[in-house]
């Protein structure tokens, strides 16, 4: 499961979820992932969500991506933030990093 948390007034979240909806990339990432779009507002809505993986005030950056497996085992803890400056990334970039969590 990929989990997005992200708000629509970030510019770097709007990056993200249009790059995951070009078609190249949403076959590779239905093919790979659920994916999970959390609107965590301005880090006042939803979060009982991160928290659920220990993200409580340890994170301020949008958007984060929280990658689980199915038993909710949190995969990248540590690299939730990576994608954080998503409108300064290549695309190619953006979808490598997605590449690693790849099952």
């Amino acid at each position: 499961m990929l989990i997005d948390l992200g708000g629509n007034w970030c510019p770097d979240c709007i990056v993200l979820a249009n790059l995951m909806q070009l078609p190249e990339m949403k076959s590779f990432m239905t093919a790979h992932f659920e994916i999970v779009s959390v609107d965590v507002g301005r880090f006042d809505k939803n979060l009982q969500i991160p928290a659920r993986f220990g993200l409580t005030s340890a994170w301020k950056a949008v958007p984060s991506v929280i990658v689980a497996e199915p038993d909710g085992t949190f995969v990248n803890p540590g690299r939730i933030a990576a994608l954080a400056d998503a409108r300064h990334m290549a695309p190619q970039a953006i979808a490598d990093w997605l590449a690693l969590w790849a099952k």
